[in-house]
C-alpha cells in the first residue's frame, strides 16, 4: 500500500479536465488498496475535511481569487505538512504555489503532473502574474522526479516543460467508462455536440459562428452545449453567446447546463459529431473526446498541440485550424455527410485511450520513485 498525497488548486464537486483527472486518478488509486489524500483550495463552501470515494479530501480556505486562481495562505504550510509522511506526492500544475511548495518536499517522492500552459489577456498585470506562475511552476518542474505529461506532443513545445523531457511520463488522462446507449432519435435532425466549461479558451464563439455557416446551407441542425455557466472559473462567456445567438437570430442552439453523471452516457450517444474549438494552450489533451469516441460520437478538434493527436492517432474524426470558423463548418460538415467512414467501435479507442493506461503509467513510474 502506497501512502500518496495529491495537491490541486479545484477538487470535486467542482468539474474540470484537470480536476477530473485528478478526482480519476484518486479514485482508482484507492481501488488498488492505496491510501489517498487530496489536498484543495475550499472553493465554495465546503467541508473543510471529508471522505469521497474513498479519497480524503482537505480543503483550505480562501481569502480571494486572482482570475482563476486561489490565494489560500494555508494551502502552503498544509501541503508541505501533509506531504511529510507520504510515500509520493502528485501536485497538479499549472499552481501558482507549487513553486513555494515543492521547495518544502522530498524531490524524491514529487511526481508533478504538468497539464498547460497559461494563457492570460495582454494586460501589464496579467504579464506579471503569468510571469510569477510560469517561474513557480518551473521551480516545481526542476525539483520533481518525474513529470507526468498528457502527450509528448503538447509537453515538448511547452514554454514551461520543453527542457524536462528526460523527466516525461507519458499518462494519457484517465477516462471515465463511458458507452453507447440506445437514445430515441425519431426527429431527423443531426446533432452536433460541445461539452466543457463557458469560458473563451473553449472556442464556444467561434462554433457558433460555424453553426450560423452550416444553417446557410444544412437543414434539421441542432447545436447542443452542455457545461455549466453559473459557477465557472475564468471569464463566463454565457451572456455574450446568448446575445449572439439573438442577433443572428439562430435556431435550435440548446444550452443544457452542467449535466448529471448519469446523464453523460445519453448525451454522448445523442450526438451525431463531437466537436472541441478551443482556441489555445490552455486545452492541452481534450478527455471530452474520448468519453465522446466510446459513445460512438466522432469528434471534430482544433490543430492544437495535445487535442489534435487523439483524432489523429484514433482516425475517428477531423482536425481543423484553430480560432477559423470556415474551417470549423467545413469539418463538422464533412464528418455529418461521412459518419460512417470516420466512427470506430469502443474497442478500437480503448487501444490507445483509457483509464488504465494512465494509471498503469503513474504505478510504473512511483514503483521506481519508492522502490
Amino acid at each position: 500500500m502506497k501512502k500518496i498525497l495529491i495537491i490541486l488548486n479545484y477538487y470535486y464537486p467542482y468539474v474540470s479536465g484537470l480536476s477530473e483527472y485528478a478526482r480519476v486518478l484518486a479514485e482508482e488509486f484507492v481501488k488498488k488498496g492505496d491510501e489517498v489524500t487530496v489536498l484543495a483550495s475550499n472553493h465554495g463552501k465546503l467541508a473543510a475535511k471529508e471522505v469521497i470515494n474513498g479519497v480524503k479530501v482537505v480543503r483550505t480556505p480562501i481569502i480571494c481569487k486572482i482570475s482563476k486562481g486561489t490565494v489560500s495562505p494555508s494551502f502552503l504550510w498544509k501541503a508541505v505538512w501533509l506531504a511529510k509522511d507520504k510515500d509520493v506526492v502528485n501536485m497538479h500544475l499549472p499552481m501558482m504555489e507549487s513553486g513555494i511548495i515543492s521547495l518544502g518536499i522530498d524531490p524524491k517522492k514529487l511526481i508533478t503532473t504538468y497539464h498547460c500552459d497559461v494563457n492570460l489577456p495582454k494586460t501589464p498585470l496579467n504579464r506579471l502574474i503569468l510571469k510569477c506562475i510560469d517561474l513557480s511552476n518551473n521551480i516545481c518542474l526542476k525539483r520533481s522526479r518525474y513529470i507526468a505529461v498528457q502527450t509528448k506532443d503538447y509537453a515538448g513545445q511547452s514554454r514551461i516543460a520543453y527542457p524536462y523531457k528526460k523527466k516525461y511520463v507519458e499518462a494519457a488522462t484517465p477516462i471515465k467508462d463511458y458507452n453507447r446507449i440506445n437514445v430515441n432519435r425519431n426527429d431527423g435532425k443531426k446533432v452536433i455536440g460541445f461539452c466543457g466549461r463557458l469560458v473563451e479558451e473553449k472556442g464556444i464563439g467561434v462554433l457558433l459562428r460555424a453553426y450560423e455557416i452550416l444553417c446557410r446551407t444544412e437543414k434539421d441542425l441542432v447545436l447542443k452545449i452542455a457545461g455549466d455557466y453559473k459557477e465557472v472559473a475564468g471569464a463566463n462567456v454565457y451572456a455574450d453567446l446568448k446575445k449572439y445567438i439573438k442577433i443572428h437570430k439562430l435556431q435550435n442552439v440548446v444550452f443544457m447546463g452542467k449535466l448529471k453523471e448519469e446523464e453523460m452516457e445519453g448525451f454522448y450517444s445523442s450526438l451525431d459529431v463531437f466537436v472541441l474549438p478551443s482556441i489555445n494552450s490552455l486545452e492541452a489533451f481534450g478527455m471530452v473526446q474520448v468519453e465522446a469516441m466510446y459513445c460512438g460520437a466522432p469528434v471534430v478538434a482544433t490543430d492544437l498541440y495535445g487535442v489534435r493527436t487523439i483524432v489523429q492517432r484514433t482516425g475517428m474524426g477531423v482536425v481543423v485550424k484553430k480560432n477559423d470558423a470556415e474551417d470549423l463548418a467545413k469539418g463538422i460538415l464533412k464528418v455529418l455527410h461521412n459518419k460512417e467512414k470516420y466512427w470506430k467501435p469502443k474497442e478500437e479507442i480503448l487501444k490507445y485511450y483509457g483509464t488504465a493506461h494512465c494509471v498503469s503509467a503513474y504505478e510504473r513510474a512511483m514503483d521506481k520513485m519508492i522502490g
